[in-house]
């Protein structure tokens, strides 16, 4: 028998291919020598192709190459709020698929995990996880086995066999014009603080994170603009976290209606107001100014930027206080401002820069029914006009 094909056991033979300096090796079960024979044509052949890994590569199970793939890849080029939203995923996957090896793992195993995650009870409180959930699994392990398919982990990705599951649009239910007039009427009611988050959320399209990033020096009160450099982000394990904006086009320069840039004043004479009696309280004097060009417009005692999760904790709050209004979120708020500017007519690439989107084809993308119907409306003006313009014929 060659030095290539050794027999190993009762039915086993090792099979060993040298090419390009490096030895490969596969074990196969067989009674036959000549069939072990043309399993190793077969495997010379899977070599040459270069569909067979060497006998020196790494074998990690999927949970050692998901830490192996954060500290070479994630790390280095992902936030850190997207590496812990990753982390969150890879829980299900580590559980279910994590003890096996990479290269073992087949379409099967894959389309098995997809049916666990696709059980009526595999969310939180025994719910179903959603669809686009259940899809972003999907994502993050085809991210997992690309990255060990171009490092020579694996030989293919077993999600390439596998049909993605499908994910559904959101409905985002925009409250309407007097639903929104009850809303704010109600907020008037509420803290000065409690009125600015909604409004920069709302007015402006601020995300959450952005509104908890702001500093007394983003605004200039000689041109009443505010500028959004900075967000800040709450991270399970690690705290509140200052990043920088989402994307380029998310820093900009907002210019702020009059209302907000007068709400925005009185707050900071408030701020002034609660640290002067916070610190004749304390008996302590502070020549520190708490309004001064680096500190955060909405802080904590201790003068860290605020929690932007107490934004969703007021809203729930609010809304459990008057059930009559529409129950909104601060992404539904911001989402509101690009509804109601593009049925006033403002034109995409305007709102696009208005809220900070990567481009305008998103833009278009999230606001696809406001444009639909902003279509309809004009074609329906338009033949109002043509009707006016017709020849008037008498009979």
């Amino acid at each position: 028998m060659p030095s290539k094909i050794k027999k190993r056991g009762v039915n086993s033979y090792l099979l060993s291919v040298k090419y390009q300096q490096k030895e490969y090796t596969k074990t196969v079960y067989t009674e036959s020598k000549n069939e072990a024979d043309r399993l190793w044509k077969l495997f010379a052949s899977e070599v040459i192709q270069g569909n067979a890994l060497s006998g020196d590569t790494q074998k990690m199970t999927l949970l050692q190459f998901y830490d192996y793939w954060k500290r070479h890849y994630a790390v280095k080029n992902n936030e850190l709020t997207t590496i812990a939203y990753d982390d969150s995923l890879f829980i299900r996957a580590g559980a279910t698929l994590g003890h096996l090896k990479i290269d073992k793992i087949l379409p099967r195993h894959i389309l098995e995990f997809l049916d666990q995650l696709s059980a009526p009870d595999a969310g939180h409180g025994n719910k179903p996880l959603s669809p686009n959930t259940i899809r972003k699994h999907y994502n993050l392990l085809t991210t997992l086995f690309n990255a060990a398919k171009q490092w020579k982990f694996v030989i293919n990705n077993p999600l390439d066999d596998i049909k993605p599951p499908k994910q559904t649009k959101p409905n985002k239910k925009i409250a309407s014009e007097e639903a929104m007039t009850l809303f704010l009427e109600k907020l008037s009611h509420e803290t000065l603080k409690h009125q600015l988050w909604v409004l920069l959320a709302f007015g402006k399209g601020l995300r959450r994170e952005e509104i908890f990033g702001l500093q007394w020096g983003d605004f200039d009160f000689e041109k009443n603009t505010v500028t959004i450099s900075r967000a800040a982000v709450y991270i399970t394990g690690i705290g509140i976290t200052i990043k920088d904006t989402k994307s380029d086009n998310s820093y900009r320069t907002l210019s702020l209606p009059t209302d907000i840039v007068t709400m925005i004043k009185m707050w900071k004479e408030e701020v002034k107001i609660a640290a002067q009696r916070r610190n004749k309280r304390l008996k302590i004097i502070i020549m520190d100014d708490p309004v001064s060009v680096e500190k955060w417009i909405f802080s904590q005692v201790n003068g860290n930027p605020g929690h932007p999760h107490s934004f969703n904790t007021f809203l729930k709050r609010f809304y459990n206080a008057n059930n009559d209004l529409p129950k909104l979120s601060p992404h539904l708020l911001r989402h509101m401002t690009g509804s109601y500017l593009i049925r006033s007519g403002v034109d995409v690439a305007s709102v696009s820069a208005e809220l900070g989107h990567s481009n305008k084809a998103f833009t278009m993308n999230t606001y696809i029914h406001e444009l639909e119907s902003a279509k309809e409306h004009a074609a329906t003006t338009m033949q109002g006009i043509l009707n006016n313009l017709k020849p008037k014929t008498s009979f």
